[in-house]
C-alpha cells in the first residue's frame, strides 16, 4: 500500500467507474461500463474501495455544515458569512448552492453499487473469504451515505443496482421517492446479517496515513461500524421494538467488540478526556484541559476516541482538503464566517459545575469561579477568542473544535495563537456509543413500559455505568394482601402479624440485563461529568421533582424549608425531562461536529410518535432561539427567539429538509461524445 492515503485515493482504479462533474444527479459513461464490468481482482478491490473513500471526501465538509448551520449551536457573523453559508442558515435553499449538490451523494452510492455487483466474495484462502471485509465495508459506506441523504432531504430516490446507461439513470430518477423510514427499513434489512464484527470484520490494510505530520490510521476507522450503524438506523425508524434492538446494538458495541476494532476498549472515565478544575485552593483559577486533545488527529486515531473518520489532506498539492477551517476559524483575525451561537453559550452557562472530592473532603462547591469559567467547561476547550493585536479588537466565541492544530492557551484565557487546517472529519466517536445507548434506553422505557430503562438512561448521563442492570419490562401493579406487625412493618410471621393491608405488587413480563461489571468500567463516569464536574453528586442534575420542575419553569416556591410546584408532576414530565437533558447533552458534547440538526429532527419525530402535540417545538424553538442569550429553557416565560424563524419551522415540517434538484431535464441531457464527460480524477 502507498504511504500517502490521499495519493493512493487518486490512483487510477482498475475498472471502477466514477462520475462526471456534470449537473446530472446520475451521470455515466455507458460504453466504458460495457467493456469493464468484469469481476474485480483482489488488488482491484482494495484500490476500488479507496476510490470510493476518495469520493466520500467530497461530502466531508457538508456533512458538518448541513448538520450545524441549520441547528441551534452556530450563528452567522454579520458581513462575514458568504452567501452559500448564510442562505443555509436562513433556510433559503438556493439550487446553485454547492453544499446542496445531491449528485455527490449519488456518485458515492453508484460507485458502491458497482463495486458490490462486481466483487467476487467467493475467493478464498485457507478457508477465509478474501474480499468479504471489503464487501461489508462498502455496504457500510453506502448505508451511511443513504442515511445522510434521508436525514437531509427526507425522501430521495433509492436504488442498489449499478447505473450503467443513461436510460437506467432516467428510470431511477423517475421512480417514486422513498421516505426516510422506508430507506431506513431497507438498510436495516440489508445490514443485519453482517452485524457481528467477529464474523464480518472491516478490512485490515497497512500504510494508511493522513495529515501533516503524517498520522497512521487503522483501516477500520475509515468505515462506520455495522453495529453502531444498525443501532442508529433503529433509532431513526423508532417503530415498536426498535429501541430495544438499538439498545442491544449499542450495549454490544460498548462491551462486546473484538480486540483490534475501533470500539474494542473504548470507555469514558475520569482519566479519559474530561475537563476539571485542577486544584482545590480558594481561587480555582487553573483548570486542566485534556478534553480538546480528542479532536487532534494524532490523539483521536491513535487512542481510538475516533471510531470513524473521513481523512483529509492539509494542502491541495497532496490531495483533497477541508475548508471547514476557513469558515469556522481562519488565520485572519475576525474573518470567521460563523461562531458559537449565543444559544449554545447560554446552554453551557446554565449548567452547574460541581467540585466534589470525597477523599480530600472538598465540596460540594458549584461553579467555583463564576467570573471566568461559568457552567460546563467543555465550552472553554472548543471555543475561544481571537485578538487582532494591531487594532486590539477581540473576537469571541470562535469555534476551535475543527482546527486540530490549535492547542495553545494563554493565562487561562483561550486566545488562539494559530489555526491548523482540519486534516480529518470525525463521523463517529466513542462517546456516541454512550449517548446513543442512553437515547435507546429512553425509547425502551416507553415502548416496553420500563421505567427502569429511564433511570438507567439518566445514570448514563449522571454517574456512569458500572453495575449489573436489571430492567423490568411491561411493569404493572396488582393488589396484594400482606400481613403487618404492631409497628406497621410487613411480616411473613403469622405470630407477629396483627393486621393485614393491601399493597401494590409489581408484575412484569421479563427482565432485560445490561452488565457493566467488568473492571474496565470501575472508573466509568456520566457523560455530563466530562464537562460539569462530579455529576453523581450534582443536585442540579438529577431525576427529581426539584430538577424537573426547575427545568420546565414549574416551581411555585423554592426555599430551604419548602418546595412546591405549580401543578402535580407526571410520569410524562419525567420522560420528557430525560429526553430534553439528553438533547442538551448532545449539544454540549458533540457541538459543531455535524450531528445537531439530525438530532433535533430525530428527537422531534420521536415526540410526535409519543403523541406530544408540541413536538415541532423541540426543533423550531431551539433553532429560533439560537441568536439569544436565554437564561431559561424554551418552556419558560421570558424565552427569546426569532418569531419569523419559529413560524417557518413550526408551521411546515417540509422546511426542515433540503429540496432535491429537478432531475427531469438533467436526465434527458446526453453528451454528444464520451469525451465531453469530465471524468473524476480517481478513474
Amino acid at each position: 500500500m502507498k504511504k500517502n492515503l490521499i495519493y493512493t485515493l487518486c490512483v487510477m482504479l482498475s475498472g471502477a467507474v466514477l462520475f462526471s462533474s456534470c449537473e446530472d444527479m446520475l451521470e455515466v459513461d455507458s460504453e466504458r461500463i460495457d467493456v469493464e464490468m468484469g469481476d474485480l481482482t483482489l488488488n482491484d478491490s482494495v484500490y476500488s474501495v479507496l476510490g470510493i473513500l476518495k469520493s466520500v471526501q467530497g461530502i466531508a465538509d457538508r456533512t458538518v455544515l448541513l448538520g450545524e448551520l441549520r441547528g441551534d449551536l452556530v450563528a452567522a457573523n454579520p458581513g462575514k458569512a458568504v452567501y452559500d453559508v448564510q442562505s443555509i442558515m436562513d433556510f433559503n435553499f438556493d439550487s446553485e448552492n454547492p453544499y446542496l449538490a445531491v449528485k455527490d451523494y449519488y456518485s458515492i452510492i453508484n460507485n458502491c453499487n458497482i463495486f458490490l455487483a462486481r466483487v467476487d466474495t467467493s475467493l478464498e484462502r485457507s478457508g477465509d473469504k478474501l474480499l468479504m471485509a471489503e464487501y461489508v465495508a462498502v455496504k457500510s459506506v453506502r448505508a451511511w451515505t443513504y442515511l445522510q441523504l434521508a436525514i437531509n432531504y427526507g425522501s430521495v430516490p433509492y436504488y442498489t443496482d449499478p447505473i450503467l446507461t443513461h436510460a437506467e439513470a432516467e428510470e431511477v430518477m423517475n421512480r417514486p421517492k422513498k421516505s426516510r423510514d422506508e430507506i431506513v427499513s431497507l438498510l436495516i434489512e440489508e445490514l443485519t446479517p453482517f452485524e457481528d464484527p467477529r464474523k464480518y470484520p472491516m478490512p485490515d490494510w497497512s500504510g494508511i496515513q493522513t495529515g501533516t505530520p503524517r498520522t497512521s490510521i487503522t483501516t477500520s476507522q475509515l468505515f462506520v461500524p455495522i453495529r453502531y450503524l444498525l443501532g442508529e438506523l433503529h433509532l431513526w425508524r423508532g417503530a415498536h421494538g426498535d429501541y430495544r434492538i438499538a439498545s442491544n446494538y449499542f450495549f454490544k458495541s460498548i462491551t462486546d467488540t473484538p480486540i483490534g476494532t475501533t470500539a474494542s476498549t473504548r470507555i469514558f472515565s475520569d482519566g479519559d478526556a474530561y475537563v476539571e478544575f485542577s486544584d482545590y485552593d480558594e481561587d480555582y483559577e487553573d483548570y486542566l484541559d485534556v478534553y480538546n486533545s480528542i479532536f487532534r488527529s494524532s490523539y483521536a486515531v491513535r487512542n481510538f476516541t475516533a471510531l470513524t473518520v473521513i481523512p483529509m489532506e492539509t494542502t491541495t498539492s497532496t490531495g483533497t482538503i477541508s475548508y471547514l477551517s476557513d469558515i469556522f476559524f481562519p488565520e485572519v483575525e475576525g474573518a470567521a464566517q460563523v461562531s458559537a451561537s449565543p444559544g449554545y453559550v447560554s446552554l453551557s452557562n446554565r449548567q452547574a459545575y460541581l467540585i466534589y472530592d470525597h477523599d480530600r473532603k472538598v465540596g460540594p462547591i458549584y461553579n467555583p469561579n463564576k467570573d471566568m469559567l461559568v457552567g460546563d467547561l467543555r465550552r472553554y476547550t472548543v471555543t475561544g477568542s481571537q485578538r487582532d493585536f494591531t487594532t486590539e479588537e477581540e473576537y469571541n466565541n470562535i469555534i476551535l473544535k475543527l482546527n486540530q492544530g490549535n492547542t495553545s492557551y494563554l493565562d487561562n484565557v483561550p486566545y488562539a495563537l494559530y489555526s491548523g487546517r482540519t486534516n480529518f472529519v470525525q463521523i463517529v466517536r466513542d462517546m456516541h456509543l454512550y449517548a446513543r445507548f442512553a437515547e435507546a434506553l429512553i425509547g425502551l422505557s416507553a415502548e416496553e413500559n420500563c421505567p427502569d430503562a429511564l433511570v438507567m438512561a439518566m445514570e448514563t448521563l449522571k454517574s456512569g455505568l458500572k453495575k449489573d442492570y436489571k430492567l423490568r419490562t411491561n411493569l404493572s401493579f396488582v393488589d396484594k394482601e400482606v400481613m403487618i406487625d404492631s409497628l406497621g412493618n410487613i411480616t411473613e410471621d403469622t405470630e407477629l402479624a396483627v393486621d393485614t393491608i393491601v399493597v401494590q405488587d409489581p408484575v412484569y413480563n421479563e427482565i432485560i440485563r445490561y452488565n457493566f461489571l467488568s473492571n474496565r468500567f470501575e472508573d466509568n463516569i456520566g457523560l455530563h461529568s466530562r464537562g460539569s464536574g462530579n455529576g453523581k453528586h450534582n443536585k442540579y442534575y438529577s431525576l427529581s421533582d426539584t430538577c424537573v420542575a426547575r427545568y420546565y419553569g414549574l416551581v411555585k416556591e423554592d426555599s430551604d424549608s419548602l418546595f412546591t410546584t405549580k401543578r402535580t408532576l407526571t410520569e410524562e414530565d419525567y420522560y420528557r425531562y430525560v429526553n430534553d437533558i439528553l438533547l442538551d447533552e448532545l449539544a454540549l458534547e458533540f457541538c459543531f461536529e455535524g450531528n445537531r440538526f439530525g438530532d433535533l429532527i430525530r428527537f422531534a419525530k420521536r415526540a410526535e410518535k409519543d403523541g406530544f402535540t408540541d413536538w415541532k417545538d423541540i426543533l423550531a424553538k431551539r433553532v429560533a432561539g439560537r441568536s439569544f442569550n436565554n437564561s431559561v429553557t424554551y418552556y419558560e416565560e421570558g424565552y427569546e427567539m426569532d418569531d419569523a424563524l419559529y413560524r417557518l419551522l413550526s408551521s411546515d415540517e417540509s422546511k426542515w429538509y433540503l429540496p432535491l434538484p429537478d432531475t427531469s431535464e438533467a436526465s434527458e441531457e446526453k453528451p454528444e461524445t464520451d469525451s465531453e464527460i469530465e471524468q473524476d480524477p480517481g478513474v
